[in-house]
């Protein structure tokens, strides 16, 4: 351990918020750990590019030279893009390093099958695992209105939970085994793919028959389908506003290959598969990859009006 990564752990000694270690400084890491660092936790970060890093230690974090740093303060949450990051970075070296009690709270969405081989790498090298995805935007994470999917050992999600309730209006307790709060939140977000191109699909046809679109999402709103997913989601696709992306085409096209994998490992068949798969895969094609999810939606516009 670094001497500001040991002072950052001795100065907390005394305290009941901290320290705790945070690895992965995007934008919902970033919000999630300065969350957490207006909370009065002594927060220990570790990002592989220092701008985030440097915001954050100007907050009052201590910058970790090493995952096995962040790690070496005894409980370390991580807010990673994809899972093969998270093996990665939390390898079996880094993971031997860890102390006595350790524990890794994973808030990434990652795919069930590799919850499953997280949980047994961490088991092999003595860490706890809890599995902790999260529902919610980087604004949510900033303010600790997330909705928290915890899943592990009852004994480490109890460890956890001060701090994931420092992050969440809400955490759900899922189960023992890691993998089913991963699934839970795969099924999550494969419902929201479903709500983006049901939107779409009715979206184009109201423009079709000239109706005000953004009418048509503050009706949604009003009645049947009040909330954020129809309502923000509805209103960009009305707009064919895409940017600045909360959660990119790209990352949603991963999180339904999650869904699909899961399905078949599971001995489910989804009949919407195919016309999912295509709508976003054609997305990516015509060069959406980092625009916002929702602008899935134009696969649907472009198909309705042909071009001559």
């Amino acid at each position: 351990m670094s001497d500001a990564t040991a002072s950052a752990a001795s100065g907390a000694a005394g305290s009941s918020a901290g320290p705790v270690g945070f690895v992965g400084l995007g934008s919902m890491g970033s919000a999630m750990a300065g969350r957490l660092l207006e909370q009065g936790y002594e927060v220990v970060v570790w990002n592989r590019s220092p701008d985030a890093v440097a915001d954050l230690v100007s907050r009052g974090a201590v910058e970790a030279a090493t995952v096995g740093e962040a790690l070496a303060v005894g409980t370390v949450f991580s807010m990673l893009s994809n899972e093969s990051v998270v093996f990665d970075l939390f390898d079996d070296e880094t993971l031997a390093s860890a102390p006595d009690g350790a524990l890794h709270v994973n808030m990434a969405t990652v795919g069930a099958a590799a919850a499953t081989r997280l949980r047994e790498r961490h088991a092999a090298a003595g860490v706890a695992y809890v599995a902790a995805p999260v529902l919610g935007r980087p604004p949510a994470a900033g303010s600790g209105a997330l909705t928290v999917l915890a899943a592990g050992d009852p004994a480490d999600v109890e460890r956890a939970r001060p701090v994931l309730e420092a992050l969440g209006r809400r955490v759900w307790p899922i189960g023992d085994d890691p993998s089913q709060a991963n699934v839970v939140k795969i099924g999550v977000n494969y419902l929201i793919i479903h709500a983006l191109q049901a939107l779409a699909e009715s979206i184009t046809l109201l423009e079709a028959r000239d109706v005000d679109t953004g009418m048509f999402v503050e009706l949604l709103g009003d009645s049947l389908f009040p909330g954020v997913v129809y309502s923000g989601y509805g209103g960009a696709i009305a707009r064919g506003s895409y940017t600045p992306a909360g959660f990119t085409t790209e990352l949603g096209f991963k999180d339904l290959m999650l869904a699909l994998d899961a399905a078949r490992a599971s001995g489910v068949s989804f009949p919407s598969e195919s016309a999912l798969r295509g709508v976003f895969e054609k997305a990516l094609d015509d060069g959406q990859a980092e625009l916002d999810w929702a602008s899935i939606a134009e696969v649907t516009r472009r198909r309705a009006r042909p071009v001559a």
